[in-house]
């Protein structure tokens, strides 16, 4: 093995020695910004100014002290006021149409726009194609009846 390879190993160690061997933990905050306050302002925890949030991020600063997960200090809230303590919905369930809904409708409407428009654009080919000029003897019988209704309108006017 090589001085450079050795050297490339070395600092691939020290590297990973300062590398933070897990996710850091969640903060308060983080969480807080994730929850309604249950006060009835139908705010964010994080955002209240009131009793209640006191009270929520006393619960959540107890539950990081434990050691629980984002997921886990959540599935405790919604124990304990319900998902309405959720300041989006969970993705999964029935709640996984609010999330998918919005973007299927304007998929599914951008699709019907454009097979209506392109049926129209067809239908305006179709008919610029069947409507043919006239000749011959139509083209005379035209003319005449133009000739005629002219001179009867050179007499009056448009009212």
């Amino acid at each position: 093995m090589g001085f450079k390879s050795k050297l490339g190993i070395w600092l691939l160690v020290v590297m990973l020695s300062f590398y933070p061997s897990r996710v850091t933990a969640a903060t308060v905050n983080d969480i807080a910004k994730q929850l309604v306050c249950q006060c009835g302002c139908t705010m964010l925890v994080s955002d209240c100014d009131c009793e209640t949030k006191v009270e929520m991020t006393a619960l959540i600063q107890q539950q990081v002290d434990q050691g629980q997960s984002e997921e886990q200090i959540f599935q405790f809230f919604v124990a304990k006021y319900g998902e309405k303590v959720l300041a989006a919905p969970p993705k999964q369930g029935f709640n996984l149409m609010a999330w998918i809904a919005p973007f299927a409708a304007i998929l599914v409407g951008g699709g019907v726009i454009y097979f209506v428009l392109k049926k129209w654009v067809r239908q305006g080919r179709r008919s610029q194609t069947r409507a043919k000029p006239a000749t011959g003897e139509k083209l005379k019988k035209y003319q005449n009846q133009m000739e005629k209704e002219l001179k009867e309108f050179s007499g009056g006017s448009f009212r």
